[in-house]
Formats: structure tokens, C-alpha cells, sequence
């Protein structure tokens, strides 16, 4: 049986969110989100014909073994929840081991820099990322 599978996320912030989604989709990531397109306040489907409004999708496009769309929606916990369908999981997965530390890195990026702190380097390395800021008074 299909459905839409949720993941629960600790993602908060909506804008470093959209950012890095466009990011990933710019990246391709590996032909997971090759030709995809996102999109705000727009329905995500699941096999029956049941749809939720969801406030980010990333529109793939759709081929033999899936490709089915993946949304974020905001949950009454003011946290985003992940939506795709079960035909998705393994791009799912994938999409989601990527999306964890780029959200995380840009989201530290953006909070240091709302505290008016300027980015001096970010090195990456062995999935381990070292961002050096300073502030001057």
C-alpha cells in the first residue's frame, strides 16, 4: 500500500530552508532532484488522490521507478514535517542524509550572521564543517 510517509524534521527556519532547498535542487544532487522545481503553498499528492497543502515542494519529475514529489509542511509544533510518497524511499533517504548538514550549516551561517557576526571561511571536510567567523566592535 502507498502512501505519504512523514518524517519529522527539527527544521524551523523557513527562509535558510528555501535557500538550501534551492541549493540541493541547483546541485541536482546526484540526479535525485535533477529537472526539479520548487514551489510554495502548493499541494503534494498521494496515490489516492489525497493531497495536504504543503509550504515548500520540490516538483521531480516523474519516471519509471518514481520520482515522486517531496514537500515540507509546517507543523502545529512550528516544525517543518517531510512528505513523499513510499515509491520514494530510497531517494527520500538519500535526499534527506544530504539535506541534514547542509540545512545545519547554513542555518549556523545565517544565526551568526543575524548576530552580526561576518564569515570569514568554512571549510569542509570528512563531513565535518568548520565555520570561522569574527565580529568587530
Amino acid at each position: 500500500m502507498s502512501h505519504l510517509t512523514h518524517i519529522r524534521t527539527t527544521i524551523k527556519n523557513q527562509q535558510v530552508l528555501e535557500k538550501t532547498l534551492s541549493q540541493m535542487i541547483e546541485d541536482g544532487l546526484n540526479g535525485i532532484l535533477a529537472g526539479a522545481k520548487l514551489e510554495h503553498n502548493t499541494e503534494i499528492h498521494d496515490p489516492f488522490g489525497n493531497s495536504k497543502v504543503a509550504e515548500l515542494v520540490i516538483r521531480r519529475l516523474q519516471s519509471f521507478q518514481g520520482g515522486y514529489d517531496f514537500g515540507f509542511k509546517l507543523s502545529d509544533s512550528e516544525e517543518f514535517e517531510f512528505l513523499t510518497r513510499d515509491g520514494s524511499k530510497w531517494d527520500a533517504h538519500k535526499f534527506m542524509e544530504a539535506l541534514t548538514p547542509w540545512y545545519a550549516r547554513e542555518n549556523a551561517i545565517a544565526s551568526l550572521v543575524a548576530q552580526g557576526f561576518d564569515i570569514e571561511s568554512i571549510h569542509e571536510e570528512n563531513g565535518e564543517v568548520k565555520i570561522k567567523a569574527g565580529k568587530w566592535n
